[in-house]
């Protein structure tokens, strides 16, 4: 039996599994009841409200549930009931490298386009020309799977203009994050104490402020011009 958590993954994750061959009385989804339920449902799926139960009846548990929840569900209603062979898929590894989870295991341990944007913005480009040339296209996603399979090959221009950057602090940067935020755990003490104001609505839920900053920021409301447009566009050809 495969039970998964739902969460934002769970949909894609579940029909996966359904696709490999494992039919569905084997596969039980473990959620809340709300409108993941509903939709796992539709989508053919066994819900199960009951963590623990999931849990117990379990040869693979998938959790799939937002990191600041996870400790709480898996601590307290999955843990408890779950079968010493059990094998457990996390997304994501946050919680597993700072031992928030109940369990024992041993621990096998991009770079930002918005300076570019800015540069380029100031040298006349276009909104359009930017969001779509640097991941409205979807390019990117392209070159890292080709990557992922033939290695990083690069042209000309790409070779030149990576030899020729020295990154220096963009790796001050990085290490300031590693060793700063990370490895000394402030990041993670942090983040745990805003996890109940991430359940809140509005300005009081500190993700929400960020995604405001974000959205208020010029590479921000450049994607909203683009989109904007796009729509308009789509409209009068529609009509």
């Amino acid at each position: 039996m495969a039970a998964k958590i739902f969460g934002n993954q769970g949909a894609a994750q579940a029909q996966n599994v359904r696709d490999s061959g494992i039919p569905n009385d084997k596969i039980l989804i473990a959620n809340r009841d709300d409108s993941y339920a509903v939709d796992a449902r539709l989508k053919g799926f066994l819900v199960e409200h009951d963590f623990s139960k999931a849990a117990a009846v379990a040869d693979v548990i998938f959790l799939l549930i937002p990191d600041q929840v996870q400790p709480r569900v898996f601590n307290k209603q999955v843990a408890p009931t779950l079968k010493a062979t059990a094998t457990i898929v996390i997304a994501s590894g946050y919680n597993v490298f700072y031992k928030l989870l109940d369990f024992q295991l041993k621990l096998s341990l991009s770079v930002d386009i918005r300076e570019a944007f800015h540069v380029l913005k100031g040298a006349g480009c276009s909104d359009e020309a930017l969001c779509y040339e640097m991941w409205m296209s979807k390019e990117p996603a392209e070159i890292f799977e080709r990557a992922a399979e033939d290695g990083f090959i690069q042209q000309f221009g790409q070779l030149r203009g990576a030899l020729a950057l020295d990154g220096k602090e963009a790796r001050e940067h990085f290490k300031h994050i590693l060793y700063n935020q990370v490895l000394n755990g402030k990041f993670c003490e942090e983040f745990s104490k805003i996890e109940d104001d991430l359940e809140k609505e509005g300005p009081e839920n500190p993700l929400n402020e960020l995604y405001r900053k974000s959205e208020e920021s010029e590479l921000g409301q450049a994607e909203k011009r683009v989109r904007a447009r796009l729509t308009s566009s789509l409209q009068v050809v529609a009509s």
